[in-house]
């Protein structure tokens, strides 16, 4: 007994879909190839030949001109660049610092750096210090960790 054979495949084909593997190879093949030849043209644009110079930052200090550093240590003492103040003078000194700023055109910005055994007292005082002086750049610094 012979069967037939049969090419009308509609049937089939409908009710099994599938994904031609052939042309999703095809076109991963032209992507690597558009990206090789892409990062080629950039690696031409330098030129091994040249040596560019090196640069050293001498500048010690973090401090910019136009950033004053309040520190607050664990006793409680307060000072202001280095130098000692009372909490009622750090105002006063804020505001003059403040103007001198503003005359200069350059902004301020005042970081607050106090120890984390000092009472949370005196770090709310130098906050409310710079907000009576009218600083609107106030930073708290702090280190990144666990309790």
């Amino acid at each position: 007994m012979s069967a037939r054979l049969d090419f009308n495949h509609e049937d089939a084909d409908a009710a099994h879909p599938h994904i031609g593997m052939a042309p999703l190879v095809d076109i991963v093949l032209l992507l690597i190839c558009f990206y090789l030849l892409v990062m080629q043209s950039m690696q031409s644009r330098t030129d091994d030949q040249i040596k560019l110079p090196t640069m050293v930052n001498n500048e010690t200090s973090d401090v910019i001109p136009a950033e004053l550093i309040v520190n607050i240590d664990a006793a409680g003492s307060i000072n202001l660049n280095g130098a000692p103040v009372d909490l009622d003078g750090l105002e006063a000194l804020l505001r003059s610092e403040r103007s001198r700023a503003e005359a200069s055109g350059a902004g301020l910005n005042v970081v607050i750096r106090a120890d984390g055994r000092q009472s949370y007292g005196l770090l709310d005082a130098a906050m409310g210090a710079c907000r009576d002086a009218g600083l609107r750049g106030v930073t708290i610094r702090a280190t990144e960790g666990r309790p």
